[in-house]
């Protein structure tokens, strides 16, 4: 049986400490893929937040953009 894989990258600011974060959390999975694939198909089925995007923390400003590490 034959694959057509395709790839999409995905990059963390490591500077930033919460996409640091992020970045280790997933680094430490042995499947990453697999592991990403999971959330992707957890946010497709509704459940933790049905897809729709958290407005940013207060805390953080307006030089925090959700779009610049998704």
């Amino acid at each position: 049986m034959a694959k057509d894989i395709r790839i999409i990258q995905v990059a963390f600011n490591v500077l930033d400490p919460d996409q640091l974060h992020l970045y280790n959390h997933v680094h430490e999975r042995p499947n990453k893929s697999g592991y990403l694939k999971r959330l992707i198909q957890r946010d497709v089925d509704g459940g933790h937040g049905g897809g729709r995007l958290a407005a940013p923390a207060p805390e953080l400003g307006n030089d925090f953009v959700v779009e610049g590490f998704i």
